[in-house]
């Protein structure tokens, strides 16, 4: 009699790693989730947008990692969305490849939120690589606030945590597939920036918060990705954080209020090409901003 095989551990955690040319800090991070204790129950997946420093080609190194290779940078929102749609496990970690967690993070991440019934969303505390916490906990933006981080679109303002609706800094997040999946996944009218406060945004209107599990750690190190000088793909950046800013105001805001900032920001545009202000740029970003495209290029509408 043939005997039988015991059966593989079921996949409780899919990890959901969004890569562009981070084959440094991508290596660490995964080489700590391949030491975890619980590794039977983890799937690996990393999403690249058209990396040529080695991201692409991670699963040559780690052998128990899915590479879902895309043709070019198709934007955070989308590439999630794919990683979401590949997933198998119970729980989503939307993690950053900057982060690396600590042995065992991810049960204790799932645990927590299965015993917290006040959670949709789980997050640990970050510490930089000299110990001091890396951690952001802000309020959801005003609109005023929604404006004025264009000018910066990697960050938002931090402002004093005042109640018990969390934003962190999408580094790293667990939730349940089911979640996502009842919200109809990531809305892909955003590209690589304002996904991350859209789905705080969810969570806060879904009556539930993000939970910050300051007993479960992880480091985040520092981006070795150097953004490009080329004039055209720092304004499809800059455009692309324009726009999610637009469709965040407009969501939560009022359509007005995402129009009149699409508005403002194709004026201010138009007034740099004027001023010969980085000419090249300018033009780029112009055409990008009255289009309304995002970072991969497609066109969102007026909304």
């Amino acid at each position: 009699m043939q005997e039988q095989q015991p059966e593989a551990p079921a996949l409780r955690v899919s990890v959901v790693i969004v890569t562009h040319n981070v084959a440094g800090v991508l290596r660490r991070c995964l080489a700590a989730l391949e030491a975890s204790p619980d590794r039977a129950q983890i799937e690996l997946i990393v999403v690249d947008n058209g990396s040529r420093d080695g991201c692409q080609s991670i699963d040559s190194e780690f052998s128990g990692v899915t590479v879902l290779r895309l043709p070019h940078h198709c934007g955070l929102t989308t590439a999630r969305n794919i990683g979401i749609r590949t997933a198998k496990g119970e729980f989503i970690l939307l993690l950053s490849p900057a982060v690396v967690l600590e042995p065992g993070a991810l049960t204790k991440l799932a645990d927590r939120l299965v015993d917290d019934s006040t959670a949709l969303a789980v997050t640990p505390l970050l510490l930089d690589e000299s110990g001091a916490v890396a951690t952001k906990v802000r309020m959801l933006p005003t609109a005023e606030q929604a404006k004025a981080c264009w000018r910066d679109p990697a960050g938002l303002p931090v402002v004093a945590l005042e109640s018990d609706w969390e934003l962190h800094d999408g580094a790293a997040l667990l939730i349940r597939r089911r979640s996502l999946q009842g919200i109809n996944y990531l809305d892909e009218k955003y590209g690589e920036y304002w996904i991350d406060v859209e789905l705080a945004y969810q969570i806060r209107r879904a009556g539930k918060k993000i939970a910050l599990a300051q007993d479960i750690k992880g480091t985040l190190l520092p981006s070795a990705q150097v953004l490009s000088r080329d004039p055209g793909i720092r304004a499809s950046f800059a455009a692309d954080a324009a726009n999610g800013a637009a469709v965040y105001l407009g969501k939560r805001f009022g359509f007005m209020t995402g129009l009149l900032f699409r508005i403002q920001m194709i004026f201010v545009a138009l007034l740099r090409l004027l001023t010969m202000q980085d000419p090249g740029y300018a033009l780029a970003l112009l055409s990008r901003l009255i289009n309304g495209e995002r970072i991969d290029g497609k066109v969102n509408q007026f909304n």
